[in-house]
This record gives C-alpha cells, sequence and structure tokens, in this order.
C-alpha cells in the first residue's frame, strides 16, 4: 500500500514540475503554434508529421498547403484534413492562402477568394493571410489595392474570418518618391475591421526595423506573429523574443506561429539572402513578381526551374522532413522553457 502511495506521490510531483517548468504555474498549458510551412517534406508522412508536432507540444497551426485551384489541402478535401489534424490534438486556425488579386478585374478577385474563404470555413479557421505581394510603385494603383484588401476582408468577414496580410523585408522598402515604407501605407490605408497584419519577427528585423516598435505603433493591427530566427528560435541571439511576446500580449493579441526555413550552410543563407534582397530592389522600384522572376532566372539554363523549386528525390525530402521536425522540437522546446511565453 505503501509503495501504491509513495508512488502516486512521485508522478504528481513529476507532473507538477513538469508543468511549472514548462507553463508558468501547474496546470496551464502554454499555446504553442506552428506554420507547417515549417515542415519540410510533410506530405510525404502527413500523419507521422501531425504526431510528431503535438509530441513537441503544438496545439494550433497554420497551414500553407490549401490549393486555391482544386480547393484540396494535400489532397484532402479540407474538413477531412482539419478531421486528420484533430485526430492528434492540432486545431488549424489559420492559413497562407494565394488566389487571384487584380485590381483590374475586381469581381474576378472577389469570386475567386469567395470560394478560397469558403473552403476555409470548412476548415475551422479563424484567419486566412495573403503571404506576399508585389506592390504597385503608382499611388494611385496602391489605393486600388489597398481597397480591393479591404473588399476581400469583407467576404472573409461574411464566413466569419479574419482576412491578413503577412510581410517580408521588401514591404520596408521606401515608396519611391517619398519617405513613406509600404509597410505603413498599407495598414494606414486598410480599414482595420476588415484587414489584419500577420508580423514576421524576422523579416521586419532583416528589414532594418524593430518589431516591438511596430507593435507598440499599431497595436491593434499585428494580431498575428510569426516567430521566426536564422533557423533554430533563440539560437542566434539576434532577435529579442522577450520584448516581443510582452508587447504582443499587451496588445491584447495571443495567436503566434513557428516558422522555420530550409537548413542551410553560411553560403546558402547568403545566397538566400541575396535573392530577397533582389525582391526588396524591384519592391523599392515598382517592380512586378514578374520582375523578380525573370531576375530569378538570369543566367540559369533554359527550361530549368528557379532556384528551390522542381522534383527532389524521396532520400532528400525523407533528410529534410527529419531536419526541419528536430529544429521545430527544439524551438519548442525552447518556447516551453522561456517564462515570457504564454
Amino acid at each position: 500500500m505503501k509503495k501504491i502511495l509513495y508512488a502516486g506521490v512521485a508522478a504528481a510531483l513529476t507532473l507538477f514540475l513538469t508543468t511549472t517548468v514548462y507553463c508558468g504555474k501547474p496546470g496551464k498549458i502554454k499555446q504553442l503554434g506552428i506554420a507547417t510551412y515549417s515542415v519540410k517534406g510533410l506530405e510525404s508522412d502527413i500523419e507521422g508529421t501531425f504526431k510528431a508536432l503535438a509530441a513537441a507540444g503544438y496545439q494550433v497551426m497554420e497551414i500553407s498547403n490549401y490549393n486555391a485551384g482544386s480547393g484540396m489541402v494535400a489532397g484532402y478535401k479540407p474538413a477531412d484534413y482539419a478531421a486528420l489534424a484533430a485526430k492528434y490534438g492540432l486545431k488549424i486556425i489559420s492559413s497562407h492562402a494565394r488566389a487571384k488579386f487584380d485590381v483590374k478585374d475586381v469581381p474576378g478577385t472577389l469570386a475567386a477568394w469567395g470560394k478560397v474563404f469558403d473552403d476555409h470555413k470548412s476548415l475551422g479557421c479563424s484567419y486566412v493571410v495573403l503571404p506576399m505581394n508585389m506592390w504597385s510603385g503608382n499611388f494611385e494603383v496602391l489605393k486600388e489595392e489597398c481597397n480591393l484588401l479591404n473588399k476581400l476582408g469583407e467576404e472573409a468577414n461574411k464566413r466569419g474570418i479574419q482576412f491578413g496580410y503577412h510581410n517580408h523585408h521588401m514591404e520596408f522598402a521606401t515608396i519611391a518618391g517619398t519617405d513613406q515604407m509600404y509597410e505603413d501605407y498599407l495598414i494606414t490605408n486598410t480599414d482595420p475591421d476588415k484587414v489584419i497584419f500577420q508580423m514576421d519577427v524576422y523579416w521586419v528585423t532583416q528589414g532594418g526595423q524593430d518589431p516591438v516598435a511596430y507593435l507598440k505603433k499599431y497595436p491593434n493591427r499585428f494580431k498575428l506573429l510569426h516567430i521566426k530566427d536564422d533557423y533554430v528560435i533563440g539560437e542566434s541571439g539576434k532577435i529579442n523574443y522577450e520584448a516581443i511576446f510582452t508587447q504582443f500580449y499587451k496588445n491584447g493579441h495571443k495567436d503566434w506561429f513557428v516558422e522555420i526555413e530550409d537548413k542551410m550552410t553560411p553560403e546558402e543563407r547568403e545566397q538566400s539572402k541575396a535573392m530577397m534582397d533582389a525582391m526588396k530592389d524591384i519592391q523599392a522600384k515598382g517592380g512586378t513578381m514578374e520582375d523578380f522572376m525573370k531576375e530569378m532566372m538570369k543566367n540559369r539554363p533554359a527550361g530549368s526551374p528557379p532556384p528551390g523549386f522542381g522534383p527532389q528525390d524521396p532520400a532528400t525530402v525523407a533528410q529534410k522532413l527529419k531536419d526541419s521536425l528536430e529544429a521545430i522540437t527544439k524551438s519548442a522546446d525552447y518556447l516551453k522553457n522561456s517564462k515570457f511565453v504564454k
């Protein structure tokens, strides 16, 4: 009887210590979010990935594999994909999605996104985020683009969804002939009730700006965060996550997602940064995505895909999946053990 009693006390003490270390107070589980863009090779083992994410401590997900053309997610109907995630205790609350975005065809754009929002309602998403756009350098067109964002946000709201935009560092280019950055223009020329913003804290810093200053400047606009680093969260020491989380929570928001790029050598990281810097330069000139693609394809053999695109052999995919899940787990451990994360 005593052995049973001691075993029970020991188990309870272990549970208490675990929840205290990870959650600040016993019984409180931190909400950890993961952007599944982080999982390289996810679709080669979806259920194994979901199981690993849940084991690492993640509870909510932001997906990036919805196909607007087919209306499917990794070959699943949206509701079925959400059910598969739920099987492992994961809830899909956000999605990076892309569809037609053309100020010259507003009805066509609204129709395309209406289908996107309907599908994401089936997924149970609270947020749908446009992950990237090359914005016009012409103020009249840029104003129309902001108006189109508002219209899309209105369509999303009809389905109980919030529509948003995610920055890279090119939004911190200055609009030609002005002293205003694209990010500020987009925020100040969209309706707070219709368009939210997702701050990628890494790309803000790469754009030469301070994430905390932006959270203070626009406390009600940045309702989502991408928590990102050079690779594993917290390892570079370049980003003050404590200050970012503290301000974000102070602003009254709670939803964030870890996002991790491919594991890269220093040389590969420099190449990646050079590619993104080229995009920022094109944005500063008011260029288009077509201009960027032309820049990427310079000096490449005819018919070859841009860097990072094209088929990959199964062994490469398997290694990428292994590497990314290891980095995602290390990132979860860092955040679970950080007192500033709720």
